[in-house]
């Protein structure tokens, strides 16, 4: 499978941004994540563990927030049991 990429980035309203995290979040906790960029659209539907990684830098002239949660797909193969009980 080839790797899709859609970026939205730009300069916004902090007030904007922070709704648009929060429709994120929100599209997280119900299972179903999508994102519109351009001609690129994804719908993502996140696992129920997520390596989560948030990182903030600080330097005199710029501040940054940066978030990346990551997974990978559920296969109906991956679903069963696994381990040793």
């Amino acid at each position: 499978m080839q790797t899709r990429t859609a970026r939205l980035g730009g300069v916004m309203g902090v007030w904007e941004a922070a709704d648009r995290l929060e429709r994120l979040a929100r599209e997280l906790r119900a299972g179903s994540l999508g994102l519109d960029a351009g001609r690129v659209s994804l719908n993502l539907s996140p696992a129920v563990m997520l390596d989560v990684e948030i990182r903030v830098s600080q330097a005199r002239d710029r501040e940054g927030l940066d978030v990346r949660l990551s997974w990978s797909p559920q296969r109906p193969e991956a679903a069963g049991p696994r381990g040793e009980f």
